[in-house]
């Protein structure tokens, strides 16, 4: 079965920095994948670029067959930032109106049912900007699993968030990704989300360093994501 998503060669140059350099991922349809490094790594980056707001300088990307390259890419795919910008005027009812008029794929009862799983019941008249951070940022991710498509990108989406928060974050993940859709989540809290990565890549400098499958790790090499983690980031010196 073709891959979800296939990064070849992916290069970003700024004018201060090499952000990527030749990243090279394959993530394959129903899996939930980890890009795992510490923060400057360019996983913000390079999720950027698979959701079509930022232009590599190089390589190439190639995603599952109905979606297209570059800035239409923003259309199929659906991208959680770490964090966003709302109008000052607008709710939490009027975040989920957006969504609803912008894209053609997302789902009423979807939405319903992360309102629900993240307790945005009694926050509908709520101006977004008044929210907490965590609460933003469960916000966010109940916009973007609103859509149902094969891609989901989320950055950092545990930042912020207390514990029980956290598993209930965890919690809407596996139970909102459709059948034979993937997920490619970034982060550096690696100990509180592992344990729904089916496999992993690690990001450091812009390259990637280590990739596995978690089973494997865990089966065969008798050792946590996390231990491998810190393992490999203390090594290259970047913990």
């Amino acid at each position: 079965m073709k891959p979800v998503l296939e990064i070849v060669g992916l290069k970003k140059h700024f004018i201060r920095c090499e952000a990527l350099r030749g990243v090279d991922m394959s993530i394959p349809a129903g899996q939930i994948v980890g890009l795992l490094g510490p923060n400057a790594s360019g996983k913000t980056t390079l999720l950027k670029i698979v959701a079509g707001l930022q232009q590599p300088t190089g390589g190439q990307i190639n995603y599952f067959e109905d979606a297209e390259p570059g800035p239409k890419a923003r259309k199929t795919i659906a991208f959680c930032p770490d964090t966003m910008s709302f109008p000052g005027w607008m709710r939490v009812r009027d975040a989920f109106g957006f969504y609803r008029e912008m894209y053609p794929d997302y789902v009423q009862d979807r939405a319903d049912e992360l309102i629900r799983i993240l307790e945005l019941d009694q926050l509908q008249s709520t101006h977004v900007r008044r929210l907490s951070k965590g609460m933003k940022e469960r916000l966010m991710l109940s916009l973007t699993f609103s859509r149902e498509t094969r891609l989901y990108l989320l950055d950092e989406p545990l930042d912020g968030i207390d514990p029980v928060g956290k598993m209930r974050v965890i919690d809407a993940i596996l139970a909102m990704q459709p059948e034979g859709s993937s997920t490619l989540v970034s982060t550096h809290l690696v100990k509180d989300i592992e344990r729904i990565f089916d496999s992993v890549f690690f990001l450091s400098k812009g390259q990637i360093v280590f990739s596995g499958a978690c089973d494997a790790m865990r089966e065969e090499n008798n050792r946590t994501v996390e231990q491998a983690y810190l393992e490999v980031f203390i090594r290259e010196g970047t913990i």
